[in-house]
């Protein structure tokens, strides 16, 4: 069996760009009338790739606006064969997600990726949510959505990321075999329609699934794994709170180390618990 694990974004969908960010507002009127027509193009290329190729199994993981039910993909409009994993609300819970998949999957694709906090001529750029994270990091690599998912899943081989040009920049830092696919470039002035990029995204997971052999997952080593968290300006930590984990926390910044990457991404949503604005 050839079991894909697809992690699903919104902000870089094609068709999506600053002048209509609405779109991105799940609930909105915008973003059901508009919004999720132009992920799910996104999608339904990354599917019928996968099909087409001979992907048996899919596993999909919609990660936007976390915390709300209501899926941003229209999943009546996709194939059987995908299956979405079983989260509550569809929360970033990472372990319960790793656990759902085989314990070898084929690979993992990420897409709609947008770049971290901070990056340049990127569209809607943050990591995890920003304010008040402004940098997330990971053995001293700068991660944020597209590294939480894919070190979650750091035994598979990584494959592809699909969205917002900026957003590659993350992913390349992660592993430098995967086959990037940008839809829309800013710097460029690039912003094609979900018509145009379809056959684009069909293309190009087509070539990262054929290249599957040439590709590797994350080497995260045996040793401990330290993470970093920095605030945004505007924003502190609640140090008066004792901790129970082996970290300190200080202004601005807090730094944990953990035995493995899951412990210490459930740990980052402790940490981030006691985040507190001015």
């Amino acid at each position: 069996m050839k079991q894909l694990i697809i992690i699903a974004d919104m902000e870089g969908a094609s068709g999506i760009f600053n002048e209509n960010s609405s779109w991105i507002w799940n609930g909105s009127d915008d973003w059901r009338e508009h919004g999720r027509e132009c992920i799910t193009s996104d999608a339904l290329a990354v599917v019928n790739a996968a099909i087409d190729f001979g992907v048996d199994d899919i596993l999909l993981y919609d990660g936007h606006f976390a915390g709300n039910p209501e899926f941003n993909i229209i999943l009546e409009k996709l194939p059987p064969i995908v299956r979405v994993f079983d989260v509550s609300n569809r929360c970033f819970d990472w372990r319960r997600i790793r656990g759902q998949a085989v314990t070898n999957p084929f690979g993992i694709i990420t897409f709609g990726q947008h770049a971290r906090f901070g990056e340049d001529n990127a569209y809607f750029a943050h990591t995890i949510q920003s304010p008040p994270i402004k940098s997330l990091f990971w053995n001293g690599i700068h991660i944020a959505e597209i590294g939480s998912a894919v070190l979650s899943f750091h035994d598979v081989p990584y494959l592809a990321n699909i969205g917002c040009a900026a957003s590659m920049r993350e992913a390349l830092e992660l592993s430098d075999k995967i086959l990037t696919i940008p839809v829309k470039e800013m710097a460029k002035g690039w912003e094609p329609s979900p018509q145009e990029t379809y056959s684009i995204i069909y293309d190009g997971v087509t070539k990262a699934l054929h290249n599957a052999n040439n590709t590797t997952g994350i080497f995260v080593g045996d040793e401990l794994h330290r993470f970093s968290m920095e605030l945004c300006d505007g924003c502190f930590f609640e140090t008066s709170t004792n901790i129970t984990w082996k970290g300190t926390i200080e202004n601005t910044k807090a730094t944990w180390d953990a035995p493995s990457i899951e412990i210490g991404l459930e740990l980052f949503n402790y940490v981030r618990r006691l985040i507190k604005s001015r």
